[in-house]
């Protein structure tokens, strides 16, 4: 799917004469998979709101806040975590529920992570996008239970959409590593796939454009970068090109 990918936008920037920026990769690999759609957005606002008054009465130790407004607000709670916790020692693993499934897919993951205490941080939309759940596991060792649970109480593959062809998946669902603090692995490899489309069109080259190439790009940008932050970054999205390629997906031993 990343060869596709690639090629399918090298012929678009042959045939349009576009080039495509950052936030054009950010976006397009944001919707993957998925059709737009914003219908449920009460209902998800309300069901979390009435999940928030819930926790106001527990003894839960939780912080949450928003970013953006209206079909853009990016919701985030966060679960027993110290707010200096180290994001580079966390994994964040991409839940993309379908859109229908938002409401009760977020219920299963906030109560499976409040019962066991797991140091963790949630992330959601109230639109549809294949990043309709996301969450930063700060233990590693909590990401196999988690994937279990869901794969003993889901029917995974009619709950998941597709989705990036650049995130590497468990049983359908994507796990990565990235700083957070310069910037995120989507964020990072929107960069990337920019700098590599630049580099083709100035080298008139656009007919290279596919999985291996870009691999090699990668490895090269990141032996190049200077800063440790963009650094890590880069390398986790080579790495987890490296696993799609050689074996399509992750198994528990890549994990531990």
């Amino acid at each position: 799917m990343i060869n596709d990918f690639l090629k399918k936008i090298a012929e678009e920037i042959k045939t349009k004469e576009r080039k495509f920026t950052q936030e054009d990769f950010y976006f397009i690999l944001k919707y993957m998979g998925v059709t737009k759609d914003s219908t449920l957005k009460d209902d998800i606002l309300k069901f979390y709101n009435d999940f928030l008054t819930n926790l106001n009465d527990s003894l839960v130790k939780y912080d949450c806040k928003k970013t953006k407004n209206d079909l853009n607000t990016t919701n985030y709670i966060a679960f027993y975590v110290d707010k200096k916790a180290n994001y580079k020692d966390a994994i964040k693993v991409y839940f993309p529920v379908k859109y229908e499934y938002l409401i009760s897919s977020l219920k299963t993951v906030f109560l499976y992570l409040i019962r066991n205490s797991i140091k963790s941080q949630v992330k959601f939309y109230v639109k549809s996008t294949n990043e309709n759940i996301v969450i930063r596991f700060y233990n590693p060792e909590d990401v196999i239970p988690f994937i279990h649970y869901c794969d003993n109480n889901f029917i995974l593959k009619d709950l998941l959409v597709t989705g990036n062809p650049f995130i590497v998946k468990y049983k359908g669902i994507g796990l990565v590593k990235d700083d957070n603090t310069i910037n995120t692995y989507n964020g990072t490899l929107a960069l990337m796939l920019e700098e590599y489309f630049n580099l083709l069109c100035e080298e008139e080259s656009l007919n290279n454009a596919c999985d291996i190439d870009f691999l090699d790009y990668l490895i090269k940008r990141g032996n190049l970068e200077e800063n440790p932050e963009m650094k890590f970054n880069i390398n986790s999205i080579e790495k987890s090109i490296r696993i799609i390629l050689n074996k399509g997906e992750l198994d528990e031993k890549d994990l531990i």
